[in-house]
């Protein structure tokens, strides 16, 4: 994995391009990263690429779930009663969509 800013995007794309032949490339803006680029050796594969990135996007945003159940406390939430809520919130949809 190799590190590059935005200016280095801007000003030198070649050495990007050439640091995605053999690992992934973290963008960062001010020190912080933001993206990450992973090489596509043929383009065949950029089906697959995307499928398997919005997976991780989908598990990132799990774990956040996940993590903010934790911190509230909700994760020791007892099956009976999320039953209770989703039938809860089902039941005032229903409500909302008839009228």
């Amino acid at each position: 994995m190799r590190l590059f800013t935005d200016r280095e995007f801007r000003n030198e794309p070649g050495k990007i391009r050439e640091a995605l032949a053999d690992q992934e490339v973290v963008m960062t803006s001010r020190g912080k990263p933001y993206a990450v680029l992973l090489p596509v050796h043929d383009s065949n594969d950029i089906e697959e690429v995307l499928l398997l990135a919005r997976r991780i996007r989908a598990q990132m945003a799990l774990s956040a779930v996940r993590r903010k159940a934790a911190q509230s406390g909700l994760d020791k939430m007892p099956e009976t009663e999320i039953d209770a809520e989703i039938s809860d919130v089902r039941a005032k949809r229903g409500r909302s969509d008839a009228e």
